[in-house]
């Protein structure tokens, strides 16, 4: 992970915090578990959190104001419309959701500070280890986030590293978290990404319904069908039975590995 931004400061922290852009407009400040914090207008950031125009961000010694900047309107002889379905495409795409497991009960246990550590911790490990194996965060969701490999079966083995990895990393006491991954086709671009892939479609909406499924099961580590075809020659695993879920008409099979 590379630093855009030094700050000369010993307050500062090699990998302190990165701003990153999701969605139309959208950014979220997050800590990387930094040791003297992340604060957003005077309260420490605890877990990726959304910037609106004009706050105030502080690191160190240093107060930075965020600033948005405003998405470009299409050119006179071009509608909104041309332009998104020219900058919009449909891709094959591995999805990957990671969610703390019981981040309410932690911080309740430990002091905020001691929660922004671990979690920001956690957040820059899982951002390395996607990255290292050629994968992207698309989304940071509060205590988790959306990661994601363009490009379908060429990058199976990437995937499959980057899994292994992560079991690796859930095999440590804190935090617990838990992992779904699918396989599907993503729409991915629009008008207003302002730079990031913004992923939408029914496969998006699959990969979060089965993260809540698999809470509901108690289950750290499920893939769907699809998912498993492709990567049962380098991950065991186990299947459970189908699940109905909300907005989709067929059961969904899921394994456990």
């Amino acid at each position: 992970m590379s630093n855009e931004v030094v700050l000369a400061d010993t307050k500062v922290s090699r990998r302190h915090a990165l701003i990153h852009a999701q969605g139309p407009a959208e950014f979220r400040l997050v800590d990387l578990g930094s040791s003297n914090g992340t604060y957003l207008n005077g309260r420490r950031v605890v877990q990726p959190t959304r910037l609106e125009d004009g706050d105030l961000i502080t690191i160190g010694d240093f107060v930075l104001v965020f600033r948005r900047p405003l998405a470009g309107g299409p050119t006179r002889t071009e509608t909104v419309t041309e332009r998104t379905i020219q900058e919009i495409k449909v891709l094959d795409c591995w999805l990957l959701v990671a969610d703390m497991v019981a981040s309410t009960q932690l911080s309740k246990e430990l002091v905020p500070e001691e929660v922004a550590v671990i979690t920001g911790t956690w957040l820059g490990q899982c951002k390395e280890l996607v990255e290292r194996h050629k994968g992207g965060i698309n989304k940071f969701l509060g205590d988790g986030f959306l990661a994601y490999w363009p490009g379908g079966e060429p990058v199976t083995t990437d995937v499959a590293e980057a899994l292994r990895e992560f079991g690796q990393l859930q095999a440590k006491s804190r935090p617990c978290f838990r992992i779904v991954v699918h396989y599907g086709q993503v729409a991915a671009g629009g008008a207003a990404s302002l730079g990031e892939e913004s992923l939408v479609g029914k496969e998006v909406n699959l990969v979060f319904r089965l993260e809540k499924l698999a809470s509901r099961l108690g289950l750290l580590r499920v893939m769907t069908q699809p998912a498993q075809a492709r990567l049962q020659a380098a991950l065991p695993a186990s299947q459970a039975e189908a699940h109905t879920l909300p907005g989709f008409d067929q059961p969904q099979v899921i394994y456990s590995f």
